[in-house]
């Protein structure tokens, strides 16, 4: 088993700090402040958005996650 991770700096919705991100599958991140974890979105600039239970993921998204 492979593992890798990106660690990354940007604005965390959930403390609404300025904060490093982990990357904890594909383009999920999670803020090492808080916790909170967040969906990365690009679309001319970097946005990372709130993941809960209500976050409909594709199954192409979750394609070899083991969770």
């Amino acid at each position: 088993m492979k593992f890798e991770t990106t660690v990354v700096t940007g604005d965390c919705p959930g403390c609404e700090e300025k904060t490093i991100l982990v990357n904890i599958y594909k383009n999920y991140f999670r803020c090492i402040n808080c916790g909170e974890d967040t969906e990365q979105k690009i679309n001319g600039v970097i946005k990372y958005l709130k993941v809960d239970k209500k976050t409909e993921l594709r199954a192409s998204e979750l394609e070899g996650f083991d969770g």
